[in-house]
C-alpha cells in the first residue's frame, strides 16, 4: 500500500482507473479519458524532469516470483517514452473528444485505449523480464479489442493482429526465458536479473545469446511493424478510425517496439560483435524502407496509402540502431520520435478529411485546400516531414542514420548499400506524398464536395500542434530534441555528427527561395491564361473528362517488368505471413482432427467389439429353459452356504 500513490505506480493505475470509470459510466466517457490522460501526463512528466535533472526516480520492488526480482524503475530512455506515449493520448483523445455521426458505442474506443495506455507504461516501467512480458501480454488483448471499434471487417483486421503479435509474444516469451538460462551461466543471479543498464551487456557469441537476442528482437520489430509482420497495419486501415491509428500503429507501437530494440541492442547486447547478425537486421531495415514504399506509391486509399508509409518508416529507426553506433541509434531513436509525431499528425489530417466528406477513396477527392486551410497546412507540414525535407524534423534523424553508415563505411564499404537504400526510399516517400496531398488538396474539387468546410477545434488543432512541433524539431534539433530528449535516453553528453548542418540557415534560404516563387505566383497571376477548347476525335472534351486525378501519377510502376511479379506476389498475400501461419494451422488442424477422430473411432470400434462379447457371452447364460435356471439358483445357494461357513470359522 505505502507504493499505491508513488508516480510510477499512478501511471499504471491512473489509466485502468479512467477505463473503469468510462465503462460504468459511458456519458462522461471523453471527460474521463481526457482528465485521466493529463493527470497521467503529470506524472510522467514528473519522473521525465527527475531524470532530466539528475535525480532520477526511486525504483518500487515487488514480491519475486521463481526467484526473480520484480520492480518499476524508470531512467532516462524509459522517462522520455513515458513523456511521449502521454502527450500523444493527451492530443488523440482531443481530437476524439467529437464523434459527429460516428458509432453509438464509442466507449469502446475509450475504454480500449485507456487499458492500452496503462499497460504501455507498465511495459515501459518494467525492470524485469517477468513484469515486461506481463504487461507486453495485457497489450495483445487490449489492442484486440480497441481494433474491435470501426467499420467494415474490424474482425478480420483484429484476427490478424491478435495471430502476427500473439506469435511473437510466444518468441518474446521463448527469447527471455533462454536470456534467464544465458545470464545464469554469466555468473548472472535469477534475483538480480534484469534488462535496465546496470548489467553488463553482452556479446553475440554465444548460441544461447544469439537466440535470445532474435527472438526478442523479433517480438519487437513485430511490435514496431517491421516486415514482413506489417500486414495487419494495411488491414486495419480499412476498418479502424483515424484515432486507432494515430493511437496504436503510428504512435504506441512504434514507440513500444523500437525501445525495446534500443534496450536490446544498446543496454543489453552489443549487436557490432556479431557482423551476420547486424547484417540480418540492417537487411529487414533496407527491405522494410522500400518494399513498403513501393506499396504506397500505388494505393489508391489515402488511409492504407498512410498505413504502409507507417511501416516504411520503421526501416529507417531499425538501420539506425542496428548500425550499433551512437550516432546511428541516436538518429533512429529521434526519428521514432520524429514518426510518431508527423505519422499521428498525417493519420489525423486524412481522418478529418474522412469525417468532412465521408471519402478516403483518392479518386473521389481532391481541391480542398481553400475548404481546410488548417488541415492543409498540418498535412503539408507533415508530408514534408516524413519525406526528409530539411529543415524538418524528419530530415534531421534521417541524416543523423546516413552519417552513421558513412562512418561505418569508412573500414567496410559495403554498409553504404544501406545508406543508399535509405536516400532511395527517402525520394520515393516525397514522390508518394507529391500524389497523396495533390489527390487531397490540390486539383480540381468534385462537385459533390462544394460544402465541405473545416473541421472544428479538436479536429485541427492536435495535427497543427504535431506539425508546428515537427518544425520545432527541425530548426532547434540541436538545442531542443538532441539535447533534452535523445542524449539522457543514451546517457550521452552530447550527440556530435559528422558534418555541419545550420537548419536556421538552411530555413533562411528556404523562406527566400519560397518568397521569390510566391511573388513570381502573384505577379504571374495578372496574366491569366485564357481557355481553349480540347477535341477527341472531333469530340469536344468537358473539364470532367479531362481530369486526370492524383491516384494515377505511379500507376505505370506496376507495368515495370522489374517491378511486375513483386507487386503481383505482394496483391496476392505471398508477403503475408499471415496467410502462412493461417495455412499452417489449418494443415495442423486438419491432421489433429484426424488423428483425434481415427482414434476416438478405433476406441468406438474397440468397445462395441467389447460389448459384443459380453452380449454374446450372457445371452448363451440366459436359455429360458426353468432347469437351467433352477441350476443357477443352486449355485448360489451353494456358494452363499459357502461363504457363511467360511465367515463363522473365522469368527
Amino acid at each position: 500500500m505505502r507504493y499505491l500513490f508513488q508516480p510510477m505506480t499512478l501511471l499504471i493505475l491512473i489509466p485502468l482507473v479512467g477505463a473503469l470509470l468510462a465503462f460504468l459510466i459511458r456519458p462522461a466517457r471523453r471527460y474521463i479519458a481526457i482528465a485521466a490522460a493529463l493527470g497521467t501526463g503529470y506524472f510522467a512528466l514528473r519522473i521525465f524532469l527527475d531524470g532530466l535533472s539528475g535525480t532520477g526516480t526511486s525504483p518500487i520492488h515487488l514480491p519475486e516470483v521463481f526467484g526473480i526480482a520484480n520492480r518499476l524503475q524508470a531512467d532516462g530512455l524509459s522517462g522520455v517514452i513515458l513523456l511521449l506515449v502521454s502527450g500523444f493520448a493527451l492530443l488523440i483523445f482531443l481530437y476524439s473528444f467529437r464523434f459527429r455521426g460516428g458509432p453509438r458505442d464509442d466507449w469502446k474506443f475509450f475504454t480500449f485505449a485507456l487499458l492500452t495506455y496503462g499497460a504501455a507504461n507498465g511495459a515501459l516501467l518494467a525492470s524485469s523480464v517477468l513484469l515486461l512480458y506481463f504487461f507486453w501480454g495485457i497489450l495483445l488483448f487490449t489492442v484486440y479489442g480497441l481494433l474491435f471499434y470501426g467499420r467494415g471487417d474490424v474482425e478480420t483486421a483484429a484476427r490478424k493482429m491478435f495471430v502476427l503479435n500473439g506469435v511473437a509474444d510466444f518468441l518474446l516469451l521463448f527469447g527471455l526465458l533462454v536470456f534467464i538460462i544465458y545470464t545464469k551461466q554469466q555468473g548472472v543471479e535469477p534475483g538480480q536479473l534484469a534488462y535496465f543498464p546496470g548489467m553488463r551487456r553482452f556479446a553475440l557469441s554465444d548460441p544461447l545469446a544469439i537466440t535470445a537476442f532474435v527472438c526478442i528482437a523479433a517480438a519487437a520489430l513485430t511490435k514496431a511493424g517491421a516486415f514482413p509482420m506489417h500486414t495487419w497495419i494495411p488491414k486495419a486501415a480499412e476498418s479502424a478510425p483515424a484515432e486507432t491509428m494515430a493511437f496504436i500503429p503510428a504512435s504506441l507501437d512504434k514507440l513500444l517496439g523500437i525501445y525495446l530494440f534500443v534496450r536490446l541492442c544498446y543496454s543489453i547486447f552489443e549487436i557490432r560483435s556479431n557482423l551476420t547478425v547486424q547484417l540480418i537486421f540492417l537487411t529487414i531495415g533496407a527491405v522494410t524502407v522500400l518494399a513498403a514504399v513501393f506499396m504506397a506509391l500505388v494505393q489508391k486509399d489515402a488511409m492504407r496509402l498512410l498505413s504502409y508509409h507507417a511501416v516504411s518508416q520503421v526501416g529507417y529507426m531499425i538501420l539506425g540502431i542496428a548500425s550499433g553506433t551512437v550516432l546511428g541509434i541516436a538518429g533512429g531513436l529521434f526519428h521514432m520520435i520524429n514518426n510518431a509525431i508527423y505519422k499521428s499528425a498525417l493519420f489525423l489530417g486524412a481522418g478529418a478529411v474522412k469525417r468532412q466528406t465521408g471519402e478516403s477513396d483518392l479518386e473521389k477527392l481532391g481541391g480542398l485546400a481553400r475548404a481546410m486551410p488548417v488541415t492543409f497546412f498540418s498535412f503539408l507540414i507533415a508530408a514534408l516531414a516524413i519525406s526528409g525535407v530539411p529543415p524538418l524534423n524528419g530530415f534531421v534523424s534521417k541524416w543523423l542514420i546516413y552519417q552513421s553508415f558513412v562512418e561505418l563505411g569508412r573500414t567496410q564499404p559495403f554498409f553504404l548499400i544501406f545508406l543508399i537504400a535509405g536516400a532511395f526510399g527517402s525520394v520515393l516517400t516525397l514522390a508518394s506524398f507529391l500524389k497523396l496531398t495533390h489527390s487531397l488538396f490540390l486539383g480540381r474539387r468534385p462537385k459533390a464536395l462544394e460544402g465541405v468546410h473545416e473541421v472544428g477545434f479538436t479536429k485541427w488543432f492536435p495535427p497543427l500542434l504535431m506539425a508546428l512541433t515537427c518544425i520545432a524539431f527541425g530548426l532547434f534539433a540541436f538545442r531542443l530534441p538532441l539535447r533534452y530528449l535523445i542524449s539522457p535516453a543514451l546517457s550521452a553528453s552530447v550527440i556530435v555528427p559528422l558534418g555541419h548542418f545550420s537548419p536556421l540557415a538552411f530555413a533562411a534560404i528556404m523562406l527566400i527561395i519560397v518568397s521569390l516563387g510566391f511573388l513570381i505566383y502573384v505577379v504571374g497571376g495578372t496574366y491569366r491564361p485564357r481557355p481553349r477548347k480540347v477535341f477527341l476525335g472531333a469530340e469536344e472534351l468537358t473539364e470532367e473528362e479531362m481530369h486526370f486525378s492524383g491516384p494515377h501519377f505511379y500507376s505505370s510502376i506496376k507495368n515495370i517488368k522489374i517491378f511486375f511479379e513483386f507487386y503481383r506476389f505482394a496483391e496476392g498475400g505471398s508477403f503475408d505471413v499471415f496467410h502462412y501461419i493461417q495455412g499452417l494451422s489449418n494443415a495442423l488442424g486438419r491432421t489433429l482432427k484426424r488423428l483425434v477422430d481415427d482414434s476416438l473411432n478405433a476406441f468406438a470400434r474397440f468397445i462395441r467389439y467389447f460389448l459384443d462379447l459380453v452380449g454374446k457371452g450372457f445371452s448363451l447364460l440366459h436359455t429360458g429353459g426353468l432347469p437351467f435356471y433352477l441350476g443357477w439358483i443352486l449355485l448360489g445357494i451353494l456358494i452363499l452356504i459357502l461363504l457363511l461357513i467360511r465367515g463363522g470359522g473365522g469368527a
